[in-house]
């Protein structure tokens, strides 16, 4: 006589469980480890060779939920134990959590109810540790079962329903199944439904009569030999219920939809000599039922879902997708990888500052540093979006509130802040304050030298100056954006080259990129010290709100523009913007790369000059580039504390001496803009 065996479950998690788990985690259970009621389902639709699976997913707690699987899903009532540390679950008592847990289905059993509702014949039992820090998941799944009888003999082989039944009798099995969807029942002379618990009545009444009776039970299994967990629980409850049946007839039902096509052929034909076991006392019988991990060994598994669960991973995704969707249609050229790896330094934490990093993260610049020495003031929240209320009470520092405040937004970015003092021309420098200034110089220096873009968002023009010499000499790109009350001016600086010191060269419709002015290539003095006597609307920068937002943003989208064209930096500026069509040097894919864009928001218009670097330039020409890289703090220090040094150096001094007065233009110290 030939014993049958069963083929255990492999659980299987659906994504969405994890995500919910965590939710109820972090927002319902919190330190509650007590028992939570769930759910889970099996199929009897699977492929060849796949394993006995036992799936949970995001519906699983809600109990509503259990009506809504689609046929052929079977649910499962169960247990979720989730306890708070690692230790406790490796602790924990499985002995004792199965006897638990088979103690109701063991009662289910011998009190009919899984008779009367076959859903009650499957029980599982779910451990699970849940660490949120790293997303890695420890679980272990039992599905208890009953080690009586200790056998189940079989009068003959295992059949496929093909080899016991005729295309005909099959069809009429299907068509009377069809109408009902229970786990389990029972076909009374192949020709009526009857429940399990009319059929074990019906049999005890009349044990000769087992041959009209044909069990059938929806089996996971696709084993061509051995059914699944289900079979075995459904056995046990039919034994310890007949009284002296001679043999049992079991239909291991298994259905594939497959092109519309119904296949039923591989199900399986059971036909077994029962052994009684309903003398048992009610005393609940030894059990099994703990999972096997990957090793075929007693013991729990893991999931590590850092990478899809993680809230920064998943930002990581969803940050990019308005980016990765201009490249489907609207602009496929473009380089995002340049943008992510581009490091900006921001010098100024202030209203430019804030709108700038604003910008440049949603281009997914992800390297953003910012420079200040000024802390956060009451009237700064409502103009300067990084910054809150509570800032402003404790007096935090611009530059690093600012850093801080980026990766609240985004914990992905990687953002620092210096608390620096720019030292400027016009501002004298003792000897007590020498050292300072320049460790401050050379902290200017290194930051200028570890980043690719450097932005000009200070609020004089005289602490512009050094910044723009330094990033000059290191051949960096230069984006300077100022504000006046109802206008805005941004400029990218040239980056010059070493031929950039020969005679400068105009092309006929465009200027190359080493050829372009810098912010203070329009000056014909040397910056000085532009606080001194100045009334308060003057010491502040007044504009109308939202000038800084139009700059801002206009400052970001050219830098991306030059980041796009194949020669960065250096790439040319059209003369005039209407030639656009007939010089695409000067066009990435983007569009045009203006050298300045003007904005005057009291006619509502802006206009694109191009102007050429000045030889006599007090922070870009040659002649001060090179007296920098050869006396470096030396140079400074003259600047600093000579207050024509600049210009008798650049030769602008001669040059003011030769011109009547009348004719010099200066850019007022009292606006940023003319």
């Amino acid at each position: 006589m030939t014993t049958l065996k069963f083929v255990p479950y492999s659980s299987a998690f659906d994504t969405g469980f994890w995500h919910e788990l965590t939710r109820r985690k972090l927002d319902i259970y919190r330190l509650d480890s007590s028992d939570q009621a769930i759910f889970g389902y099996y199929s009897n639709d699977a492929n060849d060779n796949m394993p006995v699976l036992f799936n949970v997913d995001h519906q699983c707690f809600d109990e509503k939920n259990q009506n809504s699987y689609q046929q052929q899903q079977y649910s499962v009532n169960g247990t979720l134990k989730l306890v708070n540390t690692i230790e406790e679950f490796k602790a924990f008592d499985i002995d004792s959590a199965l006897k638990a847990e088979s103690t109701l289905l063991w009662n289910d059993f011998i009190h009919g109810r899984a008779l009367v509702d076959p859903q009650k014949l499957n029980r599982f039992y779910l451990l699970i540790f849940a660490d949120l820090k790293k997303y890695i998941y420890h679980y272990w799944f039992a599905f208890p079962t009953f080690l009586v009888p200790t056998s189940f003999n079989l009068l003959n082989q295992v059949q496929s329903i093909g080899e016991r039944f005729s295309a005909d009798e099959i069809t009429t099995i299907s068509n009377l199944l069809n109408s009902n969807q229970s786990h389990a029942c029972c076909l009374h002379r192949q020709q009526s439904v009857i429940s399990l618990k009319q059929a074990v009545q019906q049999l005890n009444d009349q044990p000769q009569s087992t041959a009209e009776y044909l069990f059938i039970i929806n089996d996971p299994s696709t084993d061509p030999v051995h059914p699944g967990w289900p079979v075995r629980n459904l056995l046990t409850l039919l034994y310890y219920h007949l009284q002296s049946v001679e043999e049992l007839n079991v239909i291991c039902w298994r259905e594939r939809f497959r092109d519309g096509q119904r296949y039923v052929k591989h199900s399986l034909y059971l036909q077994l000599k029962p052994e009684s076991i309903h003398n048992l006392n009610d005393a609940i019988p030894p059990t099994t039922g703990w999972e096997k991990n990957e090793r075929q060994r007693l013991g729990s598994r893991q999931v590590n879902l850092s990478t899809s669960m993680n809230p920064i991973h998943l930002a990581e995704t969803a940050v990019g997708l308005n980016l990765k969707l201009m490249k489907w249609r609207l602009a496929p050229e473009i380089d995002l990888e340049c943008l992510e790896q581009t490091r900006c330094l921001l010098l100024g934490a202030g209203t430019l500052g804030c709108n700038v990093a604003r910008c440049l993260m949603g281009w997914g610049v992800k390297h953003i540093t910012f420079v200040d020495n000024s802390r956060i003031s009451y009237s700064n929240p409502v103009r300067q979006t990084l910054f809150t209320f509570q800032d402003s009470c404790d007096n935090k520092p611009k530059a690093q509130a600012a850093a801080d405040a980026l990766k609240i937004i985004y914990p992905g970015i990687k953002s620092m802040g210096y608390d620096l003092t720019i030292p400027m021309p016009g501002h004298a420098v003792g000897d007590s304050t020498m050292e300072k200034v320049k460790d401050d110089v050379k902290l200017l220096q290194d930051l200028i030298r570890q980043h690719d873009v450097i932005f000009l968002l200070t609020d004089s023009r005289e602490s512009r100056w050094l910044p723009t010499v330094i990033a000059s000499a290191e051949q960096k790109i230069v984006m300077c954006c100022a504000v006046g009350f109802d206008s805005y001016v941004i400029i990218r600086h040239g980056v010059p080259t070493t031929e950039s010191n020969a005679s400068s060269t105009r092309y006929k419709n465009i200027l190359s990129g080493d050829k372009l002015g810098c912010y203070f290539c329009n000056d014909v003095v040397a910056p000085g010290d532009s606080s001194v006597d100045r009334t308060l609307d003057q010491q502040c920068t007044v504009t109308r709100p939202g000038i800084s937002m139009m700059a801002s943003a206009l400052s970001v989208e050219l830098l991306v523009s030059i980041l796009q064209h194949p020669l960065r930096g250096q790439c040319p500026a059209l003369i005039r913007a209407d030639l656009e069509e007939s010089v695409p040097e000067a066009v990435s894919c983007l569009g045009i790369v203006p050298h300045t864009i003007r904005g005057f928001l009291g006619r509502y218009s802006t206009v694109l000059p191009t102007g050429e670097a000045f030889s006599q330039c007090v922070a870009c020409s040659p002649i001060v580039r090179q007296a920098f890289q050869e006396n470096g703090f030396s140079f400074l220090m003259k600047v600093f504390n000579e207050l024509n040094y600049l210009e008798d150096l650049t030769g602008l001094r001669a040059m003011q001496l030769a011109t009547d007065i009348s004719e010099i233009i200066e850019l007022s110290d009292d606006e940023e803009i003319q």
